[in-house]
């Protein structure tokens, strides 16, 4: 029920509501976008960081000094 509103007032409010929605979604896409370039940007830095620390271009993308050697798996001293 309107509760004794007119019809005029019941419409308005009912653009305010759609207005405010509207707005609140486009305030949300908007912000998504913009988180969705600043990560890409960032990810941009940091392949470019670590270019610049690797100039070899090793494939691992792993900075220098920070490269750990495999290790031969560990097997049990009772022959079989």
């Amino acid at each position: 029920k309107s509760r004794g509103r007119s019809i005029f007032e019941v419409i308005l409010a009912m653009c305010f509501v759609a207005f405010l929605v509207g707005f609140i979604t486009v305030l949300c896409i908007g912000n998504y976008f913009r988180a969705k370039r600043a990560q890409e940007r960032q990810r941009q830095r940091r392949l470019a960081k670590l270019a610049a620390h690797n100039p070899a271009g090793r494939p691992d993308g792993v900075p220098p000094g920070q490269y750990e050697a495999p290790h031969m798996p560990v097997q049990s001293a009772v022959p079989s």
